[in-house]
C-alpha cells in the first residue's frame, strides 16, 4: 500500500511509492511557489484558504501541480499540518505511541501535536496515524491545542447546525468553541456540519485558515469571495479574536452608496422556463437567474437593478450520506456591463415524488438535464415535452428499468429559490 504524505513541514511534498509506512523511501519535490498554480483549485470553493496557506508554506501540493483538495486527510497528515501552522509551547511530555516508530515519517509531528495538546492517542496506547480523521476530531483538536472554550452552553451554539445532534458528546464543547470563533466552514451547506464525515484537504485548509484569522495572524478572506458562503457565522455568538490585520479587500475604501447589506432577501426568476427539474445528487453549473426587484442600499438607493443576471450553481445538500435536497449558491452578478463576485444562497429545496400518475403536463417546458429527462421518461413511460437542456449538469444518473424510479426535485425558481445575501456586497464603480 502506498502512502501519500503532503503538507510537509519544509513546504515540500514527500511521497512514498509502493511501500508501507514502515518502509518509507520518500523523494522530495519542490511545492509550487503559489497555490494559484494548482491546476485543480482555480474554481474550487476553498481556493482562497488554500492560496494563502500554500504561499506561507503551511500546506503544499503534489509534483503534478495539483492540490487534490477533495482527498481525505489522515491523523498523521493532520499532525504535520498542526506542526506547520502553530508554534505553541509544550504542555505535557510525549510518551510515544506503540504504532508510531521513530522511523515513521510523521513521528516528530505526532509527538509535537501530543506535547502541545492538539492531539491525543486512544485508550489502548495507539495513535492510528493512517486512520482518516473526521471533521469533528479536527475541530476538537484545534480547540484543545489553542485552549478554546465555549462562551455559552454548547448545545445552544450547536443548535445552529441542522445536524448538531450528530456531534458526539465528547466533542460538543470543542466544536462549539470553534464555531463561536468562526472556525467552522461547512461546504456545500453552511447549516450542515456533517461532523462524522472524513475531513478533506480543503476542509482542513479552511479550518486552519479561520483559526489563524481568529488569532490575528491572517486577514479574513475578502468579502467578495464565494467561500464566505460557507463560514458558519453564528447568530448571538461573540467570536474572540486577536489583533485585527489590515483587511486585504480594502473594505474601508468602499462607498456605502453601493452597499447591499448581508441578510438582504430577494426574489429571482429563470428565463429558460417556469420550472427546473434535477435528480437528487445532481449539480447544475453556470445557471443564470434574473433579479425580480431592485436591490437597494439602506438609504433606499438602487445598487443592483431588477433584471440583473446572477450566475451560480444548483448543488445537492447532503447530511451523513443522505441527499436532503438542492440549493442555489450565487457566485457572480452582472450589473450593466460589469461583473462582480456575489455571495448569496437559497433555502434547501426538497424533492417531490414523480409517479406514473403524475401529469406530464405539469412538467411541460421544464428545463432539465439529459440524465433527468431519462429518469422522467422511465417513470412516466412516455416521451415528455420538456424545454431547454441545462448545460453544465453533472452527477445526474438515469434510472435503469429494473430499479425503482428515484424522486426528482421540481423547482419553481420564483417561489423556491428566494436568495439571501451572505456577505455585504459592494458594487463600487
Amino acid at each position: 500500500m502506498s502512502h501519500v504524505r503532503p503538507w510537509s513541514s519544509t513546504g515540500a511534498v514527500l511521497l512514498a511509492l509502493g511501500v508501507t509506512s514502515s518502509a518509507i523511501a520518500p523523494f522530495v519535490v519542490s511545492a509550487p511557489a503559489s497555490a494559484a498554480n494548482f491546476s485543480d483549485t482555480r474554481s474550487h470553493w476553498a481556493r482562497p484558504f488554500i492560496d494563502t496557506l500554500a504561499d506561507r508554506q503551511i500546506i503544499a501540493g503534489f509534483p503534478d501541480g495539483t492540490f487534490k483538495p477533495d482527498a481525505p486527510v489522515t491523523r498523521a497528515q493532520f499532525a504535520a499540518i498542526v506542526k506547520n501552522a502553530f508554534s505553541n509551547s509544550a504542555v505535557r511530555v510525549s510518551r510515544g505511541f506503540g504504532d508510531v516508530p521513530n522511523s515513521y515519517w510523521a513521528a516528530t509531528a505526532i509527538g509535537k501535536a501530543y506535547e502541545t495538546g492538539f492531539m491525543s492517542g486512544y485508550p489502548d496506547g495507539a495513535f492510528k496515524p493512517e486512520q482518516q480523521i473526521p471533521k469533528v476530531q479536527v475541530l476538537v483538536a484545534l480547540s484543545s491545542g489553542l485552549n478554546f472554550a465555549p462562551a455559552r452552553a454548547a448545545d445552544t451554539t450547536l443548535a445552529t447546525f441542522r445536524d448538531g445532534g450528530e456531534i458526539p458528546a465528547y466533542a460538543k464543547s470543542g466544536v462549539a468553541a470553534a464555531a463561536e470563533r468562526n472556525v467552522v466552514v461547512n461546504y456545500p451547506n453552511v447549516s450542515f456540519l456533517n461532523p462524522n464525515e472524513t475531513a478533506t484537504r480543503a476542509d482542513v485548509a479552511a479550518y486552519i485558515y479561520q483559526t489563524l484569522v481568529n488569532q490575528g495572524k491572517l486577514a479574513p478572506i475578502a468579502a467578495s469571495e464565494g467561500a464566505n458562503n460557507y463560514i458558519a457565522r453564528l447568530n448571538g455568538s461573540t467570536p474572540t479574536t486577536g489583533s485585527n490585520p489590515t483587511p486585504t479587500n480594502n473594505q474601508t475604501a468602499l462607498n456605502p452608496r453601493y452597499l447591499v447589506p448581508q441578510g438582504t432577501s430577494f426574489s429571482i426568476r429563470y428565463l429558460g422556463s417556469q420550472k427546473i427539474v434535477v435528480t437528487p445528487g445532481e449539480t447544475i453549473n453556470n445557471l443564470t437567474l434574473r433579479v425580480v426587484d431592485d436591490l437597494k442600499n439602506p438609504q433606499g438607493q438602487v445598487v443592483v437593478p431588477r433584471d440583473s443576471e446572477i450566475v451560480g450553481q444548483l448543488i445537492p445538500v447532503t447530511s451523513n450520506g443522505q441527499v436532503l435536497g438542492t440549493q442555489f449558491i450565487a457566485q457572480r452578478v452582472t450589473i450593466g456591463s460589469q461583473s462582480y463576485p456575489f455571495s448569496a444562497r437559497s433555502q434547501v429545496v426538497s424533492g417531490q415524488p414523480v409517479t406514473q400518475n403524475t401529469s406530464p403536463g405539469s412538467l411541460k417546458d421544464a428545463a432539465t438535464s439529459a440524465a433527468t429527462s431519462a429518469v422522467l421518461a422511465t417513470i412516466l413511460g412516455q416521451k415528455i415535452d420538456l424545454g431547454t437542456i441545462l448545460a453544465g449538469a453533472t452527477g445526474g444518473q438515469a434510472t435503469p428499468q429494473s430499479q425503482t424510479p428515484q424522486n426528482v426535485i421540481l423547482i419553481d425558481p420564483s417561489a423556491d429559490l428566494r436568495l439571501t445575501v451572505s456577505n455585504d456586497f459592494y458594487a463600487n464603480p
